[in-house]
C-alpha cells in the first residue's frame, strides 16, 4: 500500500511538473518587442510627461513630437490608458509646438497624423493640415538653391531634414485632400515638387547617404548651391524611406523604391559598428539633439518594410531592426531608473551613463515599436519580458513568492536565478528609483533566502500580467 501511494505521489508531481512548464514556457507566442514597447511607454509618460505642458522633460521641445507619434504608433498595436495624452498634448501645445523651425512644427504635424490614424477625432487632422498650411505658404523658398523648404523662418539655410519632412507631411495628408477641402492632388504635386528639387539638388551623395544640407557656391548669385558635406546623421537617412515609399504608393514609380533601398542599405552598411549595430556619427559625444536620431531611423525602416516587395530585403531590414533591439537590450538599460543609454552597441561595461534620458529611452521605444511590427523575437537571456504588471495565472491568481522592498533589479534576477523552484518575477521600478522584487517560485517558505519575506499562493502557474504601471514580469525560459 505504501509504495502505491508513493507512486501515485511521484506520477502527480511529474504530470504537475510537465503541467507547469507547458503552460509556462510558450514563448514563441510572446512579442517581447511589443511587451518591451509597452513598459518603456508607460515608463516615458508616468515618470517623464509633464501634465502641465504636454510635452516630455529631458526632452527637447521638438524631440516630444516625435515621442508623440512613437506613442501614437504604439497604441496602433494595442489599446492602452496612455491614450489620454493625445488629448491632454492637444490642448496644452499649439500650431506652433515644437520650437522656432519648420523642421520643429513637421515633427508635430506627423504626430497628429499618426494620432488621427489611431484616435479618428478630426482635430486632429485639422490640427496637422493648419501647420502644414502655414509651411507651404511661408517656408518655400527661391532665393536660395533654387527652391526648397528654409530651414527657420528667419535662416534661409537649405538642410535636408526640413525638406524630407516636408514630403512626408504632403504624402501623409494627400489621402485626405478631398476631406480637407483641397484638389484631390493638392499635396501629392506639392510632394513632386519637394522630390524633385531634393533629388536634383545633390544632397544625396555618392554613396548613397543625405549629407545635412546645401551651401551657395556664389556669394552673388545664393541660387547655385552643392552639397555641403557635413554630417550623414542617421535620422537623415530615415524621414526619406517613408517619404519615397508613400510617394511610390500614389505613383507606382518603382524607381523610388528602388532609391529607398539603396539609402537603407548604405546606412546599415557606413553607419553601424563593426558587429552591424546603428551607431550615429557623433558617438559617444552626442548632444542633446542628436540623441533621438536613430530611433528615427528605425521607425522609417520600419515605415518602409510594407512597401517593399523583394525578400531579401524585406528579411536584411528585419533581421537588422531585431539584431540591434537585442543588443540594445543586452546591454543599454539603466537598472536605477529604467532609461536606456545612447548606445545601442556595447560601448562600455557602464548602462548607467550621464548620456541616457528621455530622449535616448524615446529613441529605443522607436525601435522596439518597429521590431515588434515584424513580430520577431528578441529573447537576449533565461529571462523573458511577459508583459506590464505582477505575474498572475488565467484567473488573475497569484503564485507562492518570495518578497523584497528597497532592492535593485541585478539583486532580484540573481535571487530568482538561484532559486531552483522559480517560474517568473516582477520587479517595480517607482519613478523615484525604490525596487520592489516578487519571485513567484515553487519552492516552499523554508527555502526563503535571507531577509526575504515568503507569501502564500493560490496557483501554480503564471501565463499572464495585469498591467500594473512600472511593473516588469519576467519568464524563465529555461524550464526543463
Amino acid at each position: 500500500m505504501l509504495r502505491i501511494l508513493s507512486f501515485t505521489i511521484i506520477f502527480s508531481l511529474f504530470i504537475f511538473s510537465s503541467t507547469i512548464i507547458t503552460r509556462t514556457d510558450k514563448n514563441d507566442s510572446i512579442n517581447e518587442a511589443l511587451n518591451w514597447a509597452e513598459v518603456t511607454s508607460t515608463r516615458l509618460v508616468h515618470c517623464y510627461y509633464n501634465e502641465f505642458i504636454g510635452l516630455w522633460i529631458h526632452e527637447l521641445e521638438w524631440q516630444s513630437g516625435n515621442t508623440l507619434e512613437s506613442l501614437a504608433n504604439f497604441l496602433y498595436l494595442i489599446d492602452s490608458p496612455l491614450k489620454y495624452v493625445f488629448h491632454h498634448t492637444y490642448i496644452r501645445t499649439g500650431i506652433f509646438a515644437g520650437g522656432d523651425c519648420y523642421d520643429d512644427h513637421q515633427w508635430f504635424l506627423l504626430a497628429w497624423m499618426q494620432i488621427y490614424n489611431v484616435d479618428g477625432n478630426i482635430k486632429y487632422l485639422h490640427r496637422a493640415a493648419l501647420i502644414y498650411d502655414i509651411i507651404s505658404e511661408r517656408a518655400w523658398s527661391t532665393k536660395s538653391c533654387q527652391g526648397g523648404i528654409q530651414w527657420c523662418p528667419t535662416k534661409d539655410y537649405k538642410n535636408a531634414i526640413t525638406n524630407e519632412l516636408f514630403l512626408l507631411s504632403s504624402m501623409r495628408l494627400h489621402p485626405y485632400a478631398t476631406l480637407l477641402g483641397k484638389p484631390l492632388t493638392y499635396y501629392l504635386d506639392w510632394a513632386l515638387k519637394e522630390w524633385q528639387w531634393f533629388q536634383n539638388s545633390g544632397m544625396i551623395n555618392d554613396d548613397y547617404l543625405i549629407n545635412d544640407g546645401l551651401s551657395s557656391t556664389n556669394i552673388i548669385n545664393d541660387n547655385k548651391c552643392v552639397n555641403n558635406n557635413q554630417t550623414t546623421w542617421t535620422y537623415n537617412q530615415g524621414v526619406i524611406l517613408t517619404g519615397l515609399a508613400l510617394l511610390y504608393n500614389a505613383t507606382r514609380n518603382s524607381t523610388l523604391i528602388d532609391i529607398a533601398q539603396n539609402i537603407a542599405d548604405s546606412t546599415i552598411e557606413r553607419l553601424t559598428y563593426s558587429n552591424g549595430i546603428l551607431k550615429e556619427p557623433c558617438e559617444p559625444t552626442c548632444d542633446n539633439d542628436q540623441k533621438l536620431f536613430k530611433g528615427i531611423f528605425a521607425r522609417h525602416l520600419g515605415y518602409l518594410l510594407p512597401y517593399l516587395t523583394d525578400t531579401y530585403h524585406i528579411q536584411k531590414y528585419t533581421l537588422f531592426l531585431q539584431k540591434n533591439a537585442i543588443s540594445l537590450l543586452s546591454t543599454n538599460r539603466c537598472e536605477l531608473d529604467g532609461l536606456f543609454d545612447l548606445f545601442w552597441n556595447n560601448y562600455s561595461s557602464n548602462n548607467c551613463n550621464l548620456s541616457r534620458n528621455s530622449a535616448t529611452t524615446s529613441s529605443a521605444f522607436d525601435l522596439f515599436i518597429s521590431v515588434a511590427k515584424t513580430k520577431q523575437q528578441i529573447i537576449s537571456s533565461n529571462w523573458i519580458l511577459l508583459g506590464l504588471g505582477n505575474c498572475m495565472d488565467d484567473k488573475n491568481l497569484s503564485m507562492a513568492n518570495f518578497y523584497k522592498n528597497n532592492v535593485n533589479e541585478t539583486l532580484c534576477r540573481t535571487t530568482a536565478n538561484n532559486d531552483n523552484g522559480s517560474i517568473a518575477y516582477d520587479y517595480q521600478l517607482k519613478c523615484n528609483g525604490i525596487g520592489f522584487c516578487r519571485i513567484r517560485t515553487l519552492s516552499d517558505r523554508h527555502q526563503t533566502p535571507d531577509r526575504w519575506t515568503y507569501e502564500d499562493g493560490f496557483t501554480h502557474y503564471v501565463t499572464r500580467t495585469n498591467k500594473v504601471p512600472l511593473t516588469n514580469c519576467y519568464l524563465k525560459t529555461n524550464l526543463t
